[in-house]
Formats: structure tokens, sequence, C-alpha cells
């Protein structure tokens, strides 16, 4: 008794849910959500910052057609961040704002930001998750020893995080 059950139906339980034998619904109360959407340019050209800031932290800009959720392009910005800039990354002001008249003039918006962690994982630190802001995405590079290892995106869920992992889809 409580044991699996021998022969064929202990096939057929290795297909579900392996408490009870039957099929486990898909939760009702987690939505699916769509993955953040990427160029393979805009994702490349994110990479190469990576490389070529490293060892310090990099920082860009990522913009699409206005309306859409897809990062089209990537646009550098300045690191101001000096002290720290190995484990920091702070927008240039006077960048943001050029990004943003650039990208209104050519009817697009900004969709998120980027930067990188030199010899650390893509994952977002507490540093990143305090400073985020609600309805952009976040992607995090990966740079081991000058090379892009690996990137991530986040969607805060309000100013200043929780951050949620996000799929990432390059298209």
């Amino acid at each position: 008794m409580g044991g699996a059950a021998a022969g064929a139906n202990s096939e057929e339980r290795r297909d579900c849910d392996g408490i009870s034998g039957l099929w486990r619904p898909l939760p009702v109360h987690r939505p699916l959500r769509p993955p953040v959407k990427i160029s393979s340019a805009a994702i490349e050209a994110v990479r190469a910052h990576g490389s070529e800031g490293y060892p310090d932290e990099i920082c860009g800009i990522l913009v699409g057609p206005r309306g859409g959720k897809t990062a089209t392009e990537a646009k550098r910005a300045r690191n101001i961040v000096v002290e720290r800039a190995r484990d920091r990354y702070e927008i240039d002001p006077r960048d943001h704002i050029r990004i943003q008249r650039e990208a209104d003039a050519n009817g697009h918006d900004i969709i998120g930001y980027y930067h990188s962690h030199p010899d650390h994982p893509a994952q977002a630190s507490r540093f990143d998750t305090e400073r985020a802001w609600s309805g952009y995405v976040y992607v995090i590079v990966s740079i081991a020893n000058g090379e892009p290892v690996d990137a991530n995106a986040f969607v805060a869920e309000r100013d200043g995080g929780p951050f949620r992992p996000e799929p990432l889809e390059i298209v």
C-alpha cells in the first residue's frame, strides 16, 4: 500500500504529477507572459558594447517602434559612475534626453535599458532592482574575461522592484 503501482500503470504515472496519477492542469493564477523581444542586431550591439567596455559596466537604452514591445536598437549611453564603474552604472542624463528625443523624432519609444555585469552572472543585483522603473525591460549581459556569456531580461513589478525574470526572444 502507498507505493507506486507496478507494471503498465507505473509507466503511465511518469507523465503525470507523480502523486495522484492525474494530469495536472496549467495553473490559472499564473498568466502566460509573452517573451521580451529584441532584434538580433540590438542584442549583438549590447554584447559588443559589453565586450568593449570590459572590465567596467556599460549601459544603454533599448529603443523600438512606438506602441510596440520589440527592442530594435541598442543606443549606447555613458556610464557616469566613476569610482565603482566595475559594479555600478548610471546612465548620463544628457544621453538619456538625447536618445529620447531621437526616438521621438523617428516614431520610436524607449522600450527599456541594458547594462553589463563584468565577471558576474546576468542576474539583477539589489542595486539594479532598487533603481528600476516599472513598465520597462532591463536586459543584463554577463561578460567574462571580455567575452559575452549570457543575457537575461527582467521587468520591475513597480518602481524599485521587485524584478521579475522574463523570457528573452531574439528576433
